[in-house]
């Protein structure tokens, strides 16, 4: 079962998040780089937070996968690398 454990949150690196795969939960960081990456993809201005709802579903299947290929780190940092 997947889920989205705790609010997003914005930090200084970027938003953190938590996400649940199968009985492990993982905090997550999705970095400002990958946001700002993201941003340019859909155009505007959007703040990060906004940038982060509009493309949570990508971000959190992104960080899903990740945990399931055993990526290590505390936080998991999603970099833009990952949204190309």
């Amino acid at each position: 079962m997947h889920k989205t454990l705790s609010e997003p949150r914005v930090a200084e690196e970027g938003i953190t998040f938590t996400v649940e795969v199968g009985f492990t939960d993982r905090e997550c960081l999705v970095s400002k780089n990958a946001l700002a990456h993201l941003r340019r993809l859909k155009g505007g201005q959007q703040d990060f937070m906004d940038i982060y709802r509009t493309f949570e579903d990508q971000i959190h299947s992104v960080a899903r996968r990740l945990v399931v290929a055993g990526v290590s780190g505390t936080p998991l940092v999603l970099g833009a690398a990952y949204f190309v």
